[in-house]
């Protein structure tokens, strides 16, 4: 009896540890496989993928799939960060598929080399997308300054899996979203205002000082338009990856050799820094630190241009760190020298080198990557130059007032000297009025600029800071916060626009307008266009009507026409009242191929055709929720239109208006 009970409980001890090891098994598989994403939000996801590194680089889909789960690592970042690698990185990322929904992938970086992605179809094919900055555009495939893969929509609710595999010769940075195209749009909406806020500042700054330079031939202001120039083109085109509007084959060329935008600024910078502090005066020991650093730009330079991207990243980070912190060194030894100018240099140079301080332990992994740490370099690059605007104009001012004692000084010579003195006094005095002239009509076309830049952006600026100090603060609910950036919205969507044309405006005023044709499907364009100012129509409950004939094909720019195109529905929009209709014609005729837009408005009493149809800068009228514009968009339509070869009208006809143009037809 007693030999039948132990037994018994040493068969249920084994079967009590068998159940307990089934659980604690099938607990850890679900464990490591993670909890599939569910939420299209757009948000970063990082903390909820697996990734492995394949440092040969030679590991097919087939191996990936042949893993165990223990084999990945869980991320432990919203946005996962690999470092200065030319590893190839493997990422498992598990979703919640809904049936019929759309849903896009985002790799929210633009400077990512080789990105492959696999997925299945309704059929379970494996579908493959390939992108990256070294390829060419691809189908369901949209790159701007990220990727977009558009995911094949699943039939029925069910768990899938995407098998991400990156690879590039740099630093690796992945902000890795999974969103539908309204939380797209909601998304971006925001960043791309912030952004565009920087990109309008750094074109103030750069024509600003190109007009100073221009007038009073000073050399400081040419190597602060060179400094401008170089590190807003390698903050733009690669950091922030606006290179894509260059088209595809560009962008490739601009990807493999990016850091020669950055020795150029290094080099520039330098330049500006030795001429604005008068080194050889105010801290000659500076000097050869100097050189020795310029001698690091031009190796950079020649680094990145034959190629070797992996080294050259690495040059660029010390690089970056050390001429931010040599130069804010120089700032203080001249200040202390007695070059009171150099204040605002200081500050400008200690605010970039705590910039790149906070990047670089972000890359190092020591700081969270997150979007904040993004946005610092491009956000703070930009202040550092307002910074060291503000110390030019600081020392314009000491230069001025040195002018006017000097004037002063030959005013009391020329009652004491002799006739042919005073001859050469008047002759340098009228020098000098000729220079103040100049400067009265370039501070005209800064004004005319600025003033722009501060009635339309200011205010639209200064309420989405407040905003965005109340969130920080903590002093708004979520409800509160969407409700104020909702009625936002249409201010930031207004300076997007506005800026868009600026960009343009300011392009054709520097270098003129350089037209590239090629062929192309103008409905395409159109439907791409009508993606983004959907909400916008919707939120006016606006009927939006096509009447497209099949061929639309164009001979033009096509980067020209798509403005003329947003300009003319962005109007369109802005006019028509609530619940009206806007049509959009296509039409193939003799002279070429026919575009129109026609929308109803409130009242075409205040239509003033001869202000539309003029070759000025149309006086900007308020639309019918009271949006804004600067005059700009008719202007650069009628340009653009011209430059293309075709023909723009403006017709008003009862209660509706009506622009059309006509551009070629294609080139075989």
């Amino acid at each position: 009896m007693r030999r039948t009970l132990k037994r018994n409980c040493f068969q249920l001890k084994v079967h009590y540890f068998s159940v307990v090891s089934i659980f604690l098994f099938v607990f850890s598989s679900a464990f490591c496989q993670g909890q599939a994403v569910n939420d299209f939000s757009y948000k970063n996801i990082g903390e909820q993928l697996h990734y492995l590194e394949d440092k040969s680089g030679k590991l097919a889909l087939s191996d990936i799939k042949a893993l165990n789960d223990t084999a990945f690592s869980k991320g432990k970042q919203e946005i996962l960060n690999f470092g200065n690698t030319s590893s190839a990185w493997w990422i498992k990322i598990r979703y919640a598929a809904r049936p019929h929904l759309p849903v896009y992938l985002i790799i929210d970086a633009p400077n990512i080399e080789y990105i492959d992605a696999f997925v299945t179809d309704r059929s379970d094919n494996t579908v493959n997308f390939e992108t990256g900055c070294l390829r060419i555009g691809k189908p369901n495939v949209l790159i701007r300054n990220n990727f977009l893969l558009n995911l094949p929509i699943a039939a029925k609710a069910e768990e899938k899996t995407i098998y991400l595999r990156l690879k590039t010769n740099n630093i690796l940075l992945a902000p890795i979203k999974l969103a539908t195209a309204e939380s797209v749009m909601t998304g971006q909406e925001m960043k791309l205002g912030i952004e565009y806020i920087y990109i309008g500042l750094l074109i103030g700054l750069l024509l600003f000082n190109l007009f100073l330079f221009i007038s009073i031939k000073d050399v400081t202001y040419l190597y602060y338009v060179l400094y401008v120039l170089t590190l807003s083109s390698y903050l733009l085109i690669y950091i922030r990856g606006y290179g894509f509007i260059f088209g595809d084959e560009l962008r490739i060329i601009l990807n493999k050799h990016p850091h020669v935008f950055l020795s150029l600024s290094v080099v520039t910078s330098l330049l500006f820094c030795n001429r604005f502090l008068h080194l050889k005066r105010t801290a000659p020991k500076m000097i050869k630190f100097f050189y020795v650093i310029g001698g690091f730009g031009v190796v950079l330079f020649f680094v990145s241009i034959t190629g070797f991207k992996h080294i050259a990243a690495v040059i660029a980070q010390l690089l970056t760190v050390t001429v931010a912190v040599m130069a804010w060194i120089a700032g203080v030894l001249a200040y202390r020298n007695g070059h009171k100018p150099a204040k605002y240099y200081i500050l400008a140079w200690f605010f970039i080198w705590v910039t790149v301080a906070i990047v670089t332990l972000s890359l190092a992994g020591v700081v969270p990557s997150n979007e904040f740490t993004i946005q610092l370099v491009p956000i703070g690059s930009t202040i550092e130059l307002l910074l060291l605007s503000f110390a030019l104009g600081d020392r314009y001012k000491v230069i001025m007032r040195a002018e006017q004692q000097a004037r002063d000084e030959n005013l009391l010579l020329i009652k004491t000297q002799n006739q042919r003195l005073e001859e050469s006094v008047n002759e340098r005095t009228l020098q000098l009025n000729n220079t103040i002239n100049k400067l009265e009509e370039t501070d005209a076309v800064k004004n005319k600029l600025f003033s722009i830049i501060a009635h339309d952006l200011r205010s639209p600026l200064n309420s989405l800071l407040g905003i965005l100090s109340l969130s920080d603060m903590q002093l708004l609910t979520p409800d509160e916060l969407r409700t104020l950036l909702a009625e936002n919205k249409k201010t930031v969507e207004s300076i997007n626009n506005t800026l868009n044309n600026l960009l343009h405006w300011a392009q054709s005023q520097m270098k003129g307008s350089v037209t590239e044709m090629q062929n192309f499907e103008l409905k395409t364009s159109l439907d791409e266009l009508l993606l983004l100012y959907l909400p916008l129509a919707k939120k006016k409950s606006i009927c939006l009507e096509q009447h497209i004939e099949r061929n639309g094909m164009v001979y033009a720019d096509r980067n020209q026409i798509n403005l003329v195109l947003r300009n003319l529905i962005d109007n369109a929009i802005k006019f028509t009242p609530l619940s009206g209709k806007i049509s959009f014609v296509i039409q193939s005729t003799n002279e070429g191929v026919r575009f129109v837009v026609e929308n109803e408005i409130a009242n075409e009493l205040q239509i003033d055709m001869d202000n539309i149809v003029g070759e000025k800068m149309a006086i900007s009228t308020p639309g019918t929720q009271n949006e804004h514009g600067v005059g700009l968009g008719l202007l650069l339509c009628k340009e653009y239109v011209k430059n293309n070869g075709g023909t723009f009208h403006a017709d008003l006809i009862g209660n509706k208006i009506k622009f059309s143009f006509v551009l070629p037809k294609e080139k075989n």
